[in-house]
């Protein structure tokens, strides 16, 4: 029985530690228009070779955001994306919302593992979206390493 709760402590503390460590990006920026400043993780959509893929995504928004639910105002909101090239739509795996100072206010995780695909893609990929410039990115970066090739 020891040897159960001691196991399971070191599980639940590796788990904290891991989740409580700062992850670090390589943003650039995506050119969206002069109203939307977007980011994207390159060191992320470098590593792609997959149809389905996760993407963060950093947003800066001026003026701040104020949603209902979530107290103080939202200066950058950093997404985690799920996309599936094949059926051409993504879903939403994580979302965390940052206040001027940088600190974060309020954190979401979407339990996609469990849906079906038709759940965890429910965004279409459209023309001249956000979504649709990032694979656009992504074409480009593969269309590079193939001419290096």
């Amino acid at each position: 029985m020891q040897q159960y709760f001691l196991i399971f402590c070191t599980l639940f503390l590796a788990a904290q530690f891991t989740n409580g460590q700062n992850v670090t990006h390589n943003w650039k920026p995506l050119t969206i228009d002069e109203t939307q400043r977007m980011w994207y993780d390159r060191s992320q959509l470098d590593t792609i070779n997959n149809p389905t893929f996760d993407i963060w995504i950093l947003e800066m928004h001026r003026p701040t955001l104020s949603l209902e639910g979530i107290s103080g105002n939202i200066m950058r909101t950093k997404t985690l994306y799920t996309v599936d090239l094949q059926a051409y739509k993504y879903g939403i795996k994580q979302v965390v919302y940052y206040d001027p100072s940088n600190q974060i206010i309020k954190s979401f995780r979407y339990d996609t593992n469990s849906l079906t695909e038709g759940y965890r893609f429910i965004f279409p990929i459209t023309e001249r979206s956000f979504m649709q410039k990032l694979v656009d990115e992504l074409l480009h970066i593969r269309k590079l390493k193939e001419s290096v090739k």
